[in-house]
């Protein structure tokens, strides 16, 4: 008779016996980017994907670009700290329109 066990667990092995965790946890980078850098900087911000552990920001302008490269050590400790340390060795910040994007979402940190 097998062994009744919660349906958590059972995700977690599933997860890891497919290889999936490390891209989960590169995912949680991208999605989890307005609570981790909170309001002011999601405002100007957007986390685009993850390739090579590597996190590409597009930035709504050089200024911002500039500013969160002079940020980007502790940029990557609260990353590391949230979604499991060396998920994300490096930071990419690329200009863009990310502003259209706001912090309008919930669930971003006051600054």
């Amino acid at each position: 008779m097998s062994r009744v066990q919660p349906i958590g667990r059972i995700l977690a092995d599933v997860i890891k016996n497919l290889g999936l965790a490390k891209k989960l946890n590169e995912q949680r980078a991208v999605v989890d980017w307005p609570e981790i850098v909170g309001r002011r900087i999601a405002e100007h911000s957007r986390a685009t994907r993850v390739d090579g552990r590597r996190l590409f920001v597009e930035v709504d302008s050089s200024v911002w670009a500039q500013e969160l490269t002079l940020m980007k050590r502790n940029i990557l400790r609260e990353i590391n700290d949230r979604v499991g340390n060396g998920t994300i060795e490096n930071v990419h910040f690329v200009i863009g329109g990310a502003s259209r994007y706001g912090a309008s979402r919930a669930g971003c940190r006051e600054d």
